[in-house]
Formats: structure tokens, C-alpha cells, sequence
């Protein structure tokens, strides 16, 4: 699975939330984003039905539609 860069998430910080982080900062971010995508994929293991998987479509959708509205 392809790593996330800090370089990567201070652009999504710039162009998502005109948001400036540093170059430490960014990094920490990268990293535990990517332990907590790694440890996403067990999940799907555990058996709950009728929930969706944590990066699922239905959840990132969800979170955007909560996101989007406490900027409106």
C-alpha cells in the first residue's frame, strides 16, 4: 500500500481547508493516518453486522455531508 506523504497532506490541508501546516506537522499526520488506514483493514474481520467498513463509501460520504455542514 502506496505511503501518505507529508508533502501530500499539507496540500490536501492548503486546498481542502486553506489550511497552512509545517513540514513536522504535516509528517505526523501522514504517519498516523497511514497506522490508522493499516489498522482499518482488520475490521472488516470482526463481526458486526450492518456496520460499514470505517473508509467505506457510505461512511467517507457521511463525513463529508457533516464536515460541509458546519462550514455552512
Amino acid at each position: 500500500m502506496a505511503q501518505l506523504s507529508g508533502d501530500a497532506v499539507k496540500r490536501l490541508a492548503r486546498e481542502i481547508f486553506d489550511y497552512e501546516i509545517s513540514d513536522h506537522h504535516a509528517r505526523a499526520a501522514a504517519n498516523t493516518a497511514g497506522a490508522m488506514l493499516t489498522l482499518s483493514r482488520g475490521l472488516a474481520t470482526l463481526p458486526r453486522p450492518g456496520i460499514g467498513p470505517a473508509f467505506g463509501y457510505g461512511n467517507l460520504i457521511a463525513e463529508a455531508e457533516h464536515l460541509h455542514a458546519r462550514k455552512v
